[in-house]
């Protein structure tokens, strides 16, 4: 059964000189429940409002940012550019970027917490994947469906506007990876200091179980891969201020588990 949710509410940010960057999407805050690896409850997490990347970062969109800070442009593996999500970036190279990206816009920009990460891709939901209990290769790419990523937008966003949260590429996140803090926690950062940083997602090389709401991965923050790329965050959309409110084309669906 599909139910119908209102549109999102879209924050589209222009560069300096009037052209297009990245699309956010107001979210409101909210509670889920947290597992861990073995699928046992650990803690209960509240995360307040805030807006995440409407996509995953494009190569078109870091492309600007490497030749304007003399970067080495990441490679492609010859599947092409432009709208197709940034991989072959580094923890490191994804901070860059956010941090650039403010600079130049005046607004704010960041990596997800890894907390902010489930809560937008949960979409209010309660199951494995936030199109139900099962995902199909018609709504994520995953398991070398195509042998390659897929340009941001080619599949049906989760019920808060937000595309490719399963699959395509794993995303960095702004934690060092460790075990859950258990209890009831609230807008959690992870620990001060770590090996690892957080991966979440999944990606077109990966199986279905690692595209889950739940499903959590980390790797060195100085790794660059073809499975790895990033998508923004940001402070509650009531303090930005350049920014232009639109609202989607269509409303998106969310799929219960019974169908």
């Amino acid at each position: 059964m599909a139910h119908t949710l209102k549109s999102p509410d879209i924050l589209k940010y222009l560069m300096p000189d009037g052209s297009p960057t990245v699309e956010m999407v107001r979210l409101s805050g909210g509670i889920f429940t947290r597992v861990n690896d073995a699928g046992e409850l650990v803690s209960e997490v509240e995360v307040s409002e805030f807006t995440m990347g409407r996509y995953a970062v494009t190569f078109e969109q870091y492309d600007r940012f490497a030749k304007a800070t003399g970067r080495k442009l990441p490679g492609a593996c010859g599947w092409g550019r432009r709208s197709r999500p940034i991989m072959k970036v580094s923890w490191f190279d994804a901070t860059a970027y956010a941090q650039w990206l403010s600079d130049v816009t005046g607004e704010y920009f960041r990596l997800p917490t890894e907390a902010e990460w489930e809560h937008a891709c949960r979409a209010g939901t309660k199951t494995d994947y936030s199109f139900g209990e099962n995902i199909t290769k018609e709504q994520a790419n995953f398991d070398r469906t195509n042998s390659k990523t897929m340009p941001v937008g080619s599949y049906q966003p989760n019920p808060f506007g937000l595309y490719e949260m399963h699959g395509n590429l794993w995303e960095w996140c702004s934690d060092w990876y460790d075990k859950y803090p258990t209890g009831k926690v609230k807008d959690p950062k992870g620990p001060v200091n770590g090996k690892y940083r957080v991966l979440r997602g999944g990606s077109w090389f990966v199986n279905a179980g690692l595209t889950r709401s739940t499903s959590r991965a980390c790797d060195d923050p100085r790794e660059r891969d073809h499975s790895r790329g990033f998508r923004l965050a940001g402070r509650s959309a009531a303090t930005k201020l350049r920014s232009t409110r639109v609202r989607s084309a269509h409303a998106p669906q969310v799929v219960s588990s019974d169908g």
